[in-house]
């Protein structure tokens, strides 16, 4: 999964047009009924952008031939939280491998332009990583996460330490077998850089975590 999500009120502040005294009773209503825009987008239609949009109700997504469950919740103005899971026909043990085969991510996930893994003494575990958030703004994150991987219980966390792209980045994944399959559960909580705006980073992490979850399905599937 991709990473590196005086902070300016980029996003948080619609615009809505002032309406003459001299305008027509039907001129104003018509006036009144377009939608209030931000950063050219329309907000959503209940709720205050960005909280109380749609973005906080639980979805299930198409990837492929798979259903994936997602949540993004605003936290707070700038400050999200993802949730995203999806049901992998392989054993935990396979998912384990794929997903701490560090220098393997690129090949995995989509969206990994470089990935510079560091494996030290003491078993620590640090990852360099770029990605892409938006190939047609150009727009790319670079992070160095450390790494938490814990066997027994099956959760890894990535945790940012330094970069750019996200002020602030923690996300888990945490495998619960369940019979003959096991479900990927992913989760990050993260703040994006004042110069990438909300709703273009909301849009584009929508996009990219079903990605990111069947790739890993995938190649699972591929490994067990």
């Amino acid at each position: 999964m991709t990473n590196s999500f005086a902070m300016l009120l980029v996003g948080a502040v619609g615009f809505a047009p002032t309406l003459h005294p001299l305008l027509s009773r039907g001129a104003r209503s018509r006036a009144a009924a377009q939608p209030r825009m931000v950063l050219g987008l329309p907000s959503p239609p209940t709720g205050a952008w960005p909280f109380g949009g749609s973005s906080n109700r639980p979805e299930r997504l198409r990837e492929g031939d798979a259903w994936i469950d997602y949540q993004m919740e605003s936290v707070s103005f700038n400050r999200r939280r993802v949730s995203g899971g999806i049901t992998v026909e392989a054993p935990a043990e396979a998912i384990w491998r794929v997903l701490t085969a560090y220098e393997q991510l690129p090949d995995v996930v989509p969206n990994i332009i470089s990935n510079e893994v560091t494996r030290r003494p003491d078993g620590s575990v640090s990852i360099a990583q770029s990605s892409l958030l938006s190939r047609r703004l150009d727009l790319k994150t670079d992070m160095t996460l450390e790494v938490e991987a814990d066997e027994a219980a099956k959760k890894l966390v990535l945790r940012r330490v330094s970069g750019h792209g996200f002020l602030e980045f923690v996300g888990s994944y945490t495998l619960k077998p369940q019979g003959g399959s096991t479900y990927l559960q992913y989760n990050v909580e993260l703040v994006p850089c004042p110069i990438f705006p909300l709703p273009l980073v909301e849009t584009k992490i929508r996009k990219e975590v079903p990605k990111m979850l069947q790739a890993v399905r995938l190649a699972s599937r591929r490994t067990r």
